[in-house]
């Protein structure tokens, strides 16, 4: 195997998508969600497909077609995911169960302690 030629092939498909965008741009077409409808309209007429304007926008009539492949396919080479700026996560606001229940068991009155103690050795 050929290790340069197959890294030649990668650099090619990577800098093709680039092109693509930016003869996109050109037209006015910034972004996949502008995108998106003329590649629906494009598959619709390569593949002969009926589209139907849906609650949230146009879709193809019949479901998981070679047109709504087309659409994904090509959408994907002209604005590759892998080129979307991640979104950071948000820390989840869930505590730990085990420290929470023993953060409640200390504000509890020496009282309140001795009456759980006994109501759980009545339960066992």
């Amino acid at each position: 195997m050929n290790q340069s030629a197959i890294f030649a092939i990668f650099e090619a498909a990577d800098t093709q998508s680039a092109s693509f965008a930016e003869r996109l741009l050109a037209q006015g077409i910034a972004s996949r969600a502008d995108a998106r409808p003329f590649a629906m309209e494009w598959a619709a007429k390569k593949y002969r497909e009926t589209l139907k304007q849906g609650q949230r926008g146009a879709t193809f009539a019949r479901r998981g077609t070679a047109a709504e492949q087309a659409v994904t396919r090509v959408l994907q080479v002209c604005f590759p995911s892998a080129d979307k700026p991640t979104k950071p996560r948000k820390a989840s606001g869930k505590t730990d169960k085990v420290s929470k229940l023993f953060e409640q068991w200390q504000a509890l009155s020496a009282a309140e302690k001795r009456r759980f103690t006994t109501l759980q050795l009545k339960a066992d």
